[in-house]
């Protein structure tokens, strides 16, 4: 039993059957084989909301299977006292989780985040699962309550305001800033045309995505330090279409907080422009 039992004890090192090593990003989609612990799956429709919404617990996994990020509402969804570290290899606390992840990784690398339920204790707790830029992502879901609606509602109708925006815009979780975060919730029509890429290659990807050998790491750090201090950035970028193609574009930034005074999501807002001055 995983999820707030006790943790099984590792054997070694190696990683946890090579679930989500790098080539199934790139890999051609497999249907895997059931199994008896598999749990049902459907395909997350991208109109009900962005990825996670404040309140869903997020956890990060690694390739190699070791927990790479988890947040306070994944604590507490979770309900466990403690178990879940960082660093610490999945499959010893949640190997629930592990098999859903080998079951479904084909699956979420082409077609994107897909919506079931993972076995947690005594329980079965609603997940979303996507990929990241090294591993994989787990949302776990809140119960949509009718509390709740309002907020979902007030997201959807930002979703169809931003939808009509010429420019491009960019919505990531505020946290975690290092990678492989901070990841993206919501990309808009604009920013697929800008970039060149479906919604469901970005969902769960870092902005980091865009960038490519030429890209100054001095204004990417620019990016990075206004970010750990929660301060809104403006500045041109050298980025990268999904063909290689480089452009120029101005990325103006800045932190969006809830009615609470937290910060939950970053905004981008990216348009094409030359390359500076010298």
């Amino acid at each position: 039993m995983g999820c707030g039992g006790h943790a099984r004890p590792q054997a070694c090192s190696a990683p946890v059957r090579g679930w989500l090593r790098p080539e199934w990003i790139e890999a051609d989609p497999v249907e895997p084989q059931r199994n008896h612990s598999s749990q049902p799956a459907r395909r997350w429709d991208q109109r009900e909301d962005f990825l996670l919404l404040p309140g869903d617990g997020l956890i990060l996994v690694s390739g190699s299977g070791h927990v790479q990020f988890f947040d306070h509402a994944a604590r507490q969804l979770i309900g466990s006292a403690g178990g879940l570290d960082h660093g610490q290899q999945i499959e010893a606390f949640w190997p629930e989780l592990v098999e859903l992840l080998e079951l479904h990784s084909a699956t979420i690398a082409d077609q994107g985040p897909i919506d079931t339920a993972i076995a947690c204790g005594s329980r079965e707790l609603p997940a979303r699962l996507f990929r990241s830029d090294d591993g994989a992502g787990v949302v776990l879901l809140q119960p949509r309550s009718h509390a709740h609606q309002p907020v979902s509602e007030q997201l959807l109708m930002h979703q169809r305001i931003l939808q009509q925006v010429r420019d491009a815009v960019i919505v990531t979780t505020a946290e975690p800033v290092e990678p492989p975060g901070p990841l993206i919730v919501f990309a808009n029509a604009a920013a697929l045309r800008q970039t060149g890429y479906r919604l469901e290659e970005l969902l769960g990807r870092s902005p980091r995505l865009f960038q490519g050998p030429h890209t100054d790491p001095k204004a990417v750090r620019v990016f990075h330090d206004a970010m750990r201090h929660w301060q809104p950035v403006r500045q041109a970028l050298l980025n990268y279409r999904s063909n290689g193609r480089p452009f120029w574009v101005e990325i103006d930034i800045a932190p969006l907080d809830d009615s609470g005074g937290w910060f939950t999501y970053w905004v981008s807002v990216q348009r094409e422009c030359k390359a500076p001055q010298p």
